[in-house]
């Protein structure tokens, strides 16, 4: 359903105050997945997901819910009241299921690639927290540098010295925000398509076309890592016409406010980037969402299944 701006923000910090999440949605969705892992709680590298990944299946069935409300009395009230629209879509959101499970094997992923590459990672199961990006992006500044003192006090309480993130959104908050935030952080990030090393395999897996997300491409310079990786595990990376910094919106970043423009910007993406490969590769939970949505037979993929051989 289109928001105002001013609108949108008074919704999720509403949803901010009264579960730590920017949408509805469960107390333990940042850290369930991660349960039968056995992880250990305190450690340094810490993985930390900012719960992005497991927020999208919520996220997908917030924007259905608020699109059959569009309209109804009932949304003008609750709009006009946004404590009554966030208890009423507390009750009523459910996770997009098929996407809750794939989120899932994503992270489960993520995990046995760092584990193949040596690398032991803690995690910090209930502090795991949101990390803010939301919150920055539509300039609720001082409900982000409350959120992300919070983060941060919790992951040096587990221990954490270096923090290895998942997403680009969270990378971007924690590497390059969060320092003009908050006094003292000292915390050393990185993607952990960073630090992973994926064992050369046999070619012949087929072509792909990347699609590079904005935070990745134009501020944390992690371009060529994903290149590598996949090259490394036997897929033949395509360009399309716009990529690395030059790349293209998926959309997404909009959706909640003008889903008609966010549906018709990944139209656009999902068209360039088949004309080099009807196999597209994301590496954005936010870019994935977007691109699948509006996918008319192209197929898309995140690269951690790729590189960990549970998709093709």
């Amino acid at each position: 359903m289109p928001l105002e701006p001013a609108a949108a923000a008074q919704l999720v910090a509403e949803n901010m105050r009264r579960s730590g999440f920017p949408l509805p949605a469960p107390s333990d969705v940042a850290y369930a997945w991660a349960r039968p892992l056995n992880l250990p709680a305190r450690g340094s590298p810490m993985l930390y997901t900012g719960a992005l990944y497991q927020l999208m299946p919520y996220a997908v069935s917030l924007l259905e819910y608020t699109s059959r409300l569009e309209g109804t009395a009932v949304s003008s009230l609750a709009l006009k009241v946004s404590r009554y629209f966030t208890q009423l879509a507390a009750i009523a959101i459910r996770p997009d299921e098929r996407l809750k499970a794939y989120v899932e094997r994503v992270l489960r992923s993520i995990v046995r690639l760092l584990e193949r590459s040596g690398i032991k990672v803690a995690y910090p199961y209930e502090d795991d927290l949101y990390s803010g990006a939301l919150l920055y992006d539509l300039g609720l500044d001082e409900l982000f540098a409350e959120q992300a003192k919070k983060v941060y006090k919790a992951l040096k309480a587990r221990g954490a010295q270096e923090v290895i993130t998942v997403d680009p959104h969270t990378t971007h908050m924690l590497r390059s925000i969060y320092p003009k935030y908050v006094d003292g952080f000292d915390l050393t990030v990185r993607s952990y398509l960073e630090v992973l090393s994926v064992s050369p395999s046999q070619a012949g897996k087929g072509e792909v076309v990347i699609h590079d997300p904005c935070l990745y491409a134009r501020w944390e310079n992690v371009v060529e890592q994903p290149r590598r990786l996949l090259e490394g595990a036997g897929y033949q990376v395509l360009e399309p016409r716009r990529s690395r910094r030059m790349t293209y919106c998926c959309g997404g970043p909009i959706e909640g406010i003008a889903p008609k423009m966010a549906k018709k910007i990944a139209r656009v993406r999902l068209a360039e980037l088949s004309e080099r490969s009807k196999h597209i590769v994301t590496l954005c939970p936010i870019c994935y969402v977007n691109l699948w949505g509006a996918a008319e037979g192209e197929k898309v993929s995140d690269i951690a299944l790729l590189l960990a051989g549970e998709e093709g």
